[in-house]
């Protein structure tokens, strides 16, 4: 009875505009894996390590709407990464994984402020490996710097889905005027993904400018076929970087494999820079998933890139990047791990 009127007493301190949130969601990811990983720099040694981040980015979320009538709603999403295995807040910051605003309705969504760019949520549809675990296609876009994967200062759209079909944009004004003089460090990107039956398919192409007003170009597409016990996905990507116009070029092959309750996951990308030297590398992944529940699961993944003789490419977790030690260097690394979503 007395914690009753206990939550009664709370409940009317608090201000009314506090109960006009219908629906307020607390979410995150904790996923932790022990593991070796070698750089192949000369002279250096495997490490072993405690690593938060192999399959997902470990993080916590909180989301919600109000339903605002007539089809209306209100949402926002707060977001910020986590490291299990010391117990740290992301180093880029509060929240800045997503920091969003905005309404939705039969038309679609709307959000402002951070969040990602429709070319990175696009690409991931292509990617077998749903950008974690060694060998996944975050060797292209964060790793080699392939796509931008967050805008700030941004409006960003994503339309209902259309018979499968959905798009996705977004402009970023870049920094404030004050910082930012004519807003030359603005960006915008349009995405079309396509999911029906056991078809996928994306295609963005985005452009990212620089402080003097030089953009970034990024491009690409990619597909996939959900056989039932298995499936196969394709992708291909470009980014031309500015003044210098060097292009990077990604293209990767995954497949999965269902055996009993897990699956078997294998991806293989070349990469390569249009500039002297031809530098390439040759990623590859392999993994096995293993639910425990709907939001539990053991991991045990291994991933390595074979570089060329000017070739310095990294290897990609999904929060951690095992960078080459030097031109020519092979990096690699294996970890087991569990993963839970709450």
């Amino acid at each position: 009875m007395k914690k009753s009127l206990l939550a009664v007493a709370v409940a009317a301190a608090l201000p009314a505009a506090a109960f006009a949130q219908s629906n307020v969601t607390l979410y995150g990811i904790a996923d932790a894996g022990v593991g070796m990983l070698d750089n192949d720099a000369p002279g250096g040694d495997k490490t072993m390590f405690v690593e938060s981040g192999v399959q997902s980015t470990s993080r916590f979320g909180v989301r919600g709407a109000e339903d605002l009538g007539g089809g209306l709603k209100a949402t926002f999403n707060f977001e910020m990464g986590m490291q299990y295995d010391d117990g740290t807040t992301d180093a880029a910051g509060l929240w800045q994984r997503r920091a969003v605003v905005g309404l939705a309705g039969g038309w679609g969504e709307v959000r402002f402020g951070r969040d990602y760019t429709s070319g990175f949520s696009a690409a991931g549809v292509s990617d077998v490996m749903g950008y974690g675990l060694y060998g996944n296609w975050l060797t292209f876009t964060a790793g080699s710097g392939g796509i931008t994967t967050r805008a700030s200062n941004g409006i960003h759209y994503t339309s209902p889905s259309m018979g499968g079909l959905s798009v996705r944009g977004f402009y970023s004004f870049g920094h404030s005027a004050a910082e930012m003089p004519d807003n030359k460090a603005d960006g915008y990107g349009l995405a079309a993904v396509y999911m029906g039956g056991p078809a996928s398919a994306q295609i963005y192409y985005q452009e990212l400018n620089t402080a003097l007003g030089d953009a970034k170009k990024e491009l690409g597409l990619g597909g996939g076929w959900n056989f039932g016990g298995f499936r196969v996905t394709a992708a291909y990507g470009q980014s031309e970087a500015p003044v210098t116009g060097v292009k990077l070029k990604g293209f990767g092959l995954g497949g999965g494999v269902k055996v009993g309750a897990g699956e078997f996951l294998a991806q293989v990308m070349q990469l390569k820079l249009d500039v002297a030297g031809d530098p390439k590398g040759t990623a590859w992944g392999l993994a096995y998933v293993h639910p425990l529940s709907k939001r539990t699961n053991l991991y045990a993944t291994y991933g390595t890139t074979r570089n060329n003789a000017a070739g310095a490419f990294p290897v990609m977790g999904s929060d951690q990047m095992i960078a080459a030690g030097g031109a020519g260097a092979d990096p690699s690394a294996f970890a087991v791990g569990i993963r839970h979503l709450f």
